[in-house]
């Protein structure tokens, strides 16, 4: 299994998983020809998409979903309009795209359906979830000791709370419908990571009220109080791809 982060952050996300000769992009909210363009920098062209998962129905996730027939494309309810109802995903109910399980997970985010995903491939997993407040205990039951994490680590608190944004702005980000800071996120992280995991991807960061730097200190300050040595942490960017799984081989 191999992932390319296309792009991750409040301008557009999506992210594209490649195993087994099959293809998944999850989220389109990028140009087409943005989207195209970083997939052939790396080998592959439009027709290695085989299929797409929308995430939820924010406009830096489904901006340019449409350009995809929607026989390809599966989504939370309500969440693209006119899609069959075959094609739209109930959570913890488990299904196949080829050879690939899709576990649905139902996360805490202010918008239609919102969505994270297991994807279990012919020899790895790997988690994408972004754009949530909190992850609750009946989802972490589904989440240890996966290969991969692409798990969003949004906001330093303190930074988010400098911003000159209003207050309910604010409150938003960092609500249980919002989305999880660098602290939450790595606590999460410390209790899910096991034997079998291989990488870490820290993504969705906020360009305002969080730097790269930043979630990596975190994420090594918790660590490292918690007596855990793990150091093949990355994170996703906004304008460059960002690759990991076998592509890194």
């Amino acid at each position: 299994m191999e992932f390319l982060i296309l792009a991750s952050g409040s301008k557009g996300n999506s992210t594209f998983i490649y195993d087994n000769g099959v293809g998944i992009l999850i989220d389109c909210g990028i140009a087409r020809k943005q989207l195209l363009y970083k997939l052939g920098n790396l080998g592959f062209q439009e027709s290695n998409i085989n299929y797409v998962l929308l995430t939820h129905d924010h406009y830096d996730h489904n901006k340019n979903i449409s350009i995809f027939d929607q026989r390809i494309c599966f989504c939370g309810k309500g969440c693209i309009k006119g899609i069959d109802s075959s094609h739209e995903i109930k959570p913890y109910k488990s299904f196949q795209l080829a050879h690939f399980e899709i576990m649905p997970l139902s996360i805490s985010h202010d918008a239609t359906s919102p969505l994270a995903f297991i994807i279990t491939g012919v020899n790895a997993s790997i988690l994408y979830m972004t754009d949530s407040g909190y992850v609750s205990q009946k989802n972490r039951k589904y989440l240890n000791n996966l290969d991969y994490y692409i798990v969003e680590s949004n906001h330093d608190v303190e930074m988010l709370m400098a911003t000159k944004r209003p207050y309910f702005l604010k409150q938003r980000i960092h609500g249980d419908l919002g989305h999880l800071n660098n602290e939450y996120s790595a606590k999460m992280m410390v209790e899910l990571i096991g034997d079998k995991t291989k990488e870490i991807v820290l993504a969705h960061l906020s360009e305002e009220a969080n730097t790269k730097e930043k979630a990596l200190e975190t994420y090594r300050k918790i660590f490292n109080q918690n007596n855990l040595e793990f150091d093949n942490i990355k994170v996703a960017s906004q304008i460059d791809v960002v690759s990991g799984g076998n592509y890194e081989d």
